[in-house]
């Protein structure tokens, strides 16, 4: 059965299916899917505050815990994750969703490998059930390119190692790492690996296990060479690189031999799941430790991460030997707003460098700067001083930035007035790029008595610089602006139709707000005249078959009511998880609040918050009757616009008599708001 199901695959393959070669591959193989049991213990252990905690830095707020959002750029937190109901909100680009969710977004995960990655995390056992062949077509149909350059990569970064391990060539990759110090469980870690000398043979034997020459070329693995292809990667030491959930996305790989003609390392290509501006090597492995410490160490290659990991030190990560870009600041400042970064003594080197760390200011966050002694590195030094050596070194000598770039230009400024004025602008172009003032204000201090400075002047030309710096800004913007209103020859009616979100009506906010109560409280029970039913019981019978007049309401609304006809009644993690993502986000939506009361302010001011459950009947009431007099306002204004217009004397006497109802309804209403029938039950 194996044997055929391989020879179907490369008929596929050979009929020119692309992208879902890899995916029946694996299928055939596989013949399984993860089963509906795994799925849902997988649904209920994962915690959303451990899966985001991850990949974010996370503060407690009140009952829950606040964030910098990794979907968007923002200074100010607002990505709120509610452990409570397992979801997290972002309040400012409106990203939200489940454990599951987040890591499909933020990882581009599939379905499948998200709750993989979860059940890792947790231990759970995956059991898979047997798929069908129709099932494996609908699967191999869906299948996206970037997950089939995750697996061509994951094939490779095999395949390097392998090859390492179990050939005779291979051994002078192993032989190297070695040499560098690096123990086997070390190697195995990291996953590195050697590349053949041969031109292709890697590719052949992609191919030959069924993998598409075009993936095999997207992600990198293989490069065109006239009418036929080689490996990118040869006869080099191999350094997997991994994304933030541990999938590898590129390559590093390092030459063997002396050859002027060709770089000593070389990277993958830009692809689809590799943009090496926003990746930095070993913050897969570092995160848990980064987060920990609150500080994240920054230096500037492969080898220098690993030796440090191996000593110990694993807080570590690697630009790897490009220059710092905003994409890997952020990254880190998700975990921890702590940077020290390290350099060996080459001079230029660390002039160079400079200039990251003034972007690493301007996103806010906090940098020190440790210079080794020459001619050492990380890799060299912490072989030579050990872990706690090097931990020391750092301690003692770490600087930030003003006092590094004073402690850097002093003896040349020292005797030249021209030189020193140049270096006090240029410290002062670095602190104005610092968003807090009282982070400016402190460095502003610290430089006045430096160089023996008044400090109101440096406090005007800090400011000059912002002002200047702000002007350009909205300079810019101005343009971009006029250069899009020129692109656009749209009519103005068209684009302000497009700018203006849909209006919101009083009777659509008065339904959301019965939508609230039915997911929030739809499985809890009141008493009713002595006998005990469940919210969403009460809600519908009071409801009496009426329609939401908001689409999207309706169609909550009628789930609810399918469900309870079915004798279900469903809480608010069917609808969080539900499998049509409008109604999950909006499900969500309405269950995040983006404040939340903190528990030592009303302890502090002697505040008592009641508790949800001796206050939710009134809320339901409320919510229930306001709906109902929003809908009589509607019908009553309906009525007497029709009585405006109808002619007919019946048709008029019958609208008469409706109004009068409507109007003794409106008044019933109206006494009745505020009031308390219902009691929870015990």
């Amino acid at each position: 059965m194996q044997k055929n199901a391989n020879t179907k695959i490369r008929l596929a393959i050979l009929r020119g299916v692309n992208q879902s070669c890899i995916i029946l591959l694996i299928s055939a193989i596989e013949s399984s899917m993860i089963s509906k049991f795994t799925i849902q213990k997988i649904m209920d252990e994962a915690r959303v505050e451990d899966i985001v905690g991850e990949f974010v830095n996370l503060k407690k707020r009140g009952s829950n815990l606040l964030g910098l959002c990794p979907f968007h750029n923002e200074k100010t937190p607002s990505f709120n994750v509610n452990p409570a109901r397992n979801i997290y909100k972002c309040f400012g680009c409106g990203k939200a969703g489940d454990p599951v969710r987040f890591l499909m977004d933020y990882q581009q995960l599939s379905y499948p490998d998200a709750l993989k990655y979860i059940a890792k995390k947790y231990n759970i056992e995956v059991e898979e059930e047997y798929r069908s062949d129709e099932e494996k077509q609908k699967e191999a149909e869906a299948f996206s390119l970037t997950e089939s350059i995750h697996i061509a990569n994951a094939y490779a970064q095999k395949f390097y190692s392998d090859y390492m391990l179990n050939t005779e060539s291979g051994r002078i990759g192993l032989a190297y790492l070695k040499e560098r110090g690096f123990i086997q469980a070390t190697i195995d870690k990291f996953q590195l690996g050697f590349s053949p000398e041969g031109g292709d043979v890697l590719t052949k034997q992609a191919l030959k296990d069924g993998f598409q020459l075009d993936v095999l070329k997207k992600a990198g693995i293989t490069s065109p060479k006239e009418n036929s292809t080689y490996d990118f990667f040869r006869n080099r030491v191999m350094f997997p690189i991994h994304n933030m959930t541990g999938k590898v996305v590129g390559f590093g790989g390092r030459i063997m031999i002396k050859d002027e003609k060709a770089p000593k390392y070389v990277n993958t290509s830009e692809s689809e799941v590799y943009q090496k501006s926003k990746i930095l090597y070993g913050a897969y492995f570092a995160k848990n430790e980064i987060r920990k410490k609150d500080e994240c160490l920054m230096v500037e290659g492969y080898t220098d991460v690993i030796s440090l990991y191996q000593a110990g030190i694993e807080n570590v990560v690697a630009s790897s030997g490009t220059a710092l870009t905003v994409d890997q600041i952020r990254l880190i400042k998700r975990i921890t707003p702590n940077i020290t970064m390290l350099y060996d003594g080459d001079a230029a080197g660390v002039k160079a460098a400079l200039r990251g760390t003034d972007l690493i200011l301007e996103e806010g966050m906090n940098v020190r700067i440790v210079v080794l002694p020459s001619p050492e590195d990380p890799d060299s030094y912490v072989k030579k001083v050990g872990a706690e050596g090097f931990g020391a070194f750092i301690k003692n000598n770490r600087k930030d930035l003003i006092s590094f770039k004073a402690s850097i230009f002093a003896d040349e400024a020292k005797s030249d007035p021209i030189k020193k004025a140049q270096l006090i602008r240029d410290i002062i172009d670095s602190i104005a790029k610092v968003p807090d003032a009282i982070q400016r204000s402190v460095y502003v201090k610290e430089c006045a008595q430096l160089f023996d400075m008044n400090e109101q002047i440096l406090i005007t030309e800090t400011n000059k610089v912002r002002r200047k710096k702000q002007n350009e800004a909205a300079s810019e913007e101005r343009k971009q602006q006029q250069i899009e209103v020129r692109e656009d020859q749209l009519p103005e009616s068209v684009h302000q139709e497009n700018l203006q979100p849909p209006a919101i009506s009083g009777l659509n906010l008065v339904e959301r707000d019965v939508i609230r109560i039915l997911l929030e409280f739809g499985n809890w029970e009141i008493d009713a005249e002595g006998t005990p039913i469940s919210v969403t019981a009460y809600v519908l019978e009071e409801l009496d078959g009426i329609d939401m007049e908001h689409p999207l309401f309706k169609k909550v609304l009628d789930d609810i009511r399918r469900q309870f006809a079915n004798g279900q009644v469903n809480d608010d993690q069917y609808f969080i998880s539900h499998h049509e993502p409008d109604i999950a986000s909006l499900a969500i939506d309405i269950l995040s609040q983006p404040y939340s009361l903190s528990e030592n302010w009303t302890a502090k001011h002697k505040i008592i918050i009641p508790d949800k459950k001796s206050v939710f009947v009134k809320d339901i009431l409320s919510a229930v009757l306001r709906f109902k007099q929003f809908r009589n306002i509607a019908e009553l204004k309906k009525v007497e616009q029709l009585l405006r217009e109808i002619k007919d004397e019946a048709e008029i006497t019958r609208l008469m008599k409706l109004h009068i109802l409507l109007t003794e309804q409106k008044k019933e209403f109206a006494k009745s708001a505020g009031n308390v029938i219902y009691r929870p039950t015990t």
